[in-house]
């Protein structure tokens, strides 16, 4: 089963997982981590290898941060240097939870970190709508 690892600013990741087992229910194979105001940056980046080790059975671990090129995606990345070889991941930003709820869905049908990663990266773009715009589609 692919791993998946929820890095945000603040609690953010927490809550989108809080969101989604009240759509989904109770989940496995997963961790969240929140960047806090004073934390140290080297002990988050080492936290983060650590989270991704942990998460990865084989399969490989979808790792979503909140925003490209802050804090929490700037530390993924450059785990990646750390664990090449070792331990397989893709690296997301822009969590919503369309893109949470379309990564666990893909894990329930057995499908692959690619696989997984692409169609969440899709449901996270195509899961933005306004309103008044979708209703202009329907008429």
């Amino acid at each position: 089963m692919t791993g998946i690892l929820l890095i945000t600013h603040g609690e953010m990741a927490a809550g989108i997982m809080d969101s989604l087992q009240l759509i989904m229910g109770e989940q496995t194979d997963y961790l969240t981590m929140g960047l806090k105001h004073g934390d140290d940056i080297g002990v988050f980046n080492e936290q983060i290898q650590e989270a991704i080790i942990q998460l990865d059975q084989g399969k490989g671990v979808l790792v979503m941060t909140d925003l490209f090129s802050a804090s929490p995606y700037n530390q993924a990345a450059m785990c990646f240097n750390q664990l090449k070889g070792q331990h397989t991941y893709r690296l997301l930003s822009g969590v919503n939870l369309p893109m949470v709820i379309e990564a666990f869905n893909q894990r329930l049908i057995g499908s692959d970190l690619e696989t997984t990663y692409q169609t969440a990266m899709q449901a996270g773009q195509t899961g933005i709508k306004e309103f008044f715009e979708e209703i202009q589609k329907m008429n």
